[in-house]
């Protein structure tokens, strides 16, 4: 099942939640290669978003291609709300990466949510900044990272 939520915000690119988690060692658990297990929310997570950046709305045939595929042995991935996405963003960015985010998960910058705005808006996080954003969905290009688990 594939859900959407309602995004706060006014402007394009206006700032629309700052949520910070903590990223430790113990935090966040490799399960084999592809997905990461996040102890603290008990979410799985795909390790590598998407190979390709798309606009807001390919994300959701993104993540059925995932569940017909059975990515890493599942069926139930989804795309994540603002609120899940934004618990990756951590609290220091990594000296290595420049980002706001657990190295485990790669480099990529800009990941979609499924949490959508007025006006064909919908939020994604920079996790460069490490906040969450309101942008244009039609126009913006990013990543898709999809999620199972608790909701």
């Amino acid at each position: 099942m594939i859900r959407k939520g309602v995004c706060v915000g006014m402007n394009a690119e206006a700032v629309v939640e700052r949520s910070y988690g903590t990223v430790t060692s113990e935090r966040f658990v490799l399960e084999g290669d592809l997905v990461v297990r996040d102890s603290e929310t008990g979410l799985l997570w795909q390790r590598n978003a998407s190979g390709e950046r798309m606009v807001w709305k390919e994300g959701f045939g993104y993540v059925e291609h995932l569940n017909a595929t059975r990515f890493a042995g599942f069926d139930d991935w989804r795309y994540p709300t603002r609120e899940e996405m934004a618990t990756l963003i951590s609290a220091e960015e990594d000296r290595l990466t420049g980002l706001y985010i657990d190295p485990l998960f790669g480099t990529q910058r800009n990941c979609w949510t499924s949490t959508e705005g007025p006006h064909h808006q919908a939020c994604y996080v920079d996790f460069y900044y490490g906040d969450v954003y309101l942008v244009e969905g039609n126009y913006a290009n990013y990543f898709v990272r999809a999620v199972r688990g608790p909701a």
